[in-house]
C-alpha cells in the first residue's frame, strides 16, 4: 500500500509531462469505439462530478496521503475492466470532485492484458516510468510495479491544475 501511495504522490506530481500519440486516420472509427467502451469501464465520464452523486462511497484510509483529496471505494462494484479482472478501485476527490480514479491489478496476465488493452484504445504509451496518455478530458497511467502487480490511474487535467496551483501558494502540508 505504501508503494501505492508513493506511486499516486508522484503520479500526481508528474503530471504535466505527460504525451499522447495522435491516432491514425486509418482505423480511426474502431479506435473511437474501443476508446469510448473503455472510456466507460474506465468511468472516465465520471472525473468532476461532485462526490454527492455517487452512492455507496465508502472511506478508504491512505497514510501520507495529502489531506486535500479523500479516497473512497464502492463496494459490490464489478471488479473487471475488459474483460480482466482488477482488485480494486478507489475515487479521488478533490473539493468534494471527482479528480482521479486508481484500478489496481494483479496477476501477469491480468496486467498484460490491460496495458495492450490501453494501447489498443489510445495508440502507444509514453514510458518514462510506465505507459501514459493524455486528451483535454483525461490523463491515465499504467504503472507496473513489482512485476505481476499494476496501477492504472485517470486524472482529471483540469481538478489536477487547480490542486497543483493551490500547493504552490499553500503551505506545506506534512506527508
Amino acid at each position: 500500500m505504501k508503494h501505492g501511495l508513493t506511486f499516486l504522490l508522484l503520479l500526481l506530481s508528474t503530471l504535466n509531462a505527460w504525451a499522447i500519440q495522435p491516432a491514425s486516420s486509418t482505423g480511426q472509427r474502431e479506435t473511437t469505439f474501443r476508446s469510448q467502451k473503455l472510456a466507460a469501464e474506465l468511468r472516465t465520464t465520471w472525473l468532476g462530478m461532485p462526490r454527492q452523486s455517487f452512492r455507496r462511497l465508502v472511506p478508504e484510509q491512505r497514510l501520507g496521503a495529502p489531506t486535500s483529496i479523500s479516497y473512497y471505494t464502492r463496494p459490490g462494484e464489478p471488479l473487471t475492466l475488459g474483460g480482466y479482472r482488477v482488485t480494486g478501485i478507489s475515487y479521488g476527490f478533490y473539493k468534494d470532485q471527482l479528480c482521479c480514479i486508481e484500478v489496481r491489478v494483479l496477476g501477469e496476465a491480468n496486467c498484460r492484458g490491460i496495458q495492450a488493452l490501453l494501447t489498443r484504445s489510445y495508440g502507444p504509451g509514453s514510458a518514462a516510468t510506465g505507459q501514459r496518455w493524455e486528451n483535454a478530458q483525461l490523463r491515465l497511467l499504467y504503472n507496473e510495479m513489482p512485476k505481476g502487480y499494476a496501477t492504472v490511474v485517470v486524472v482529471s487535467p483540469s481538478l489536477l491544475a487547480r490542486y497543483q496551483a493551490e500547493q504552490m501558494t499553500a503551505p506545506n502540508e506534512a506527508v
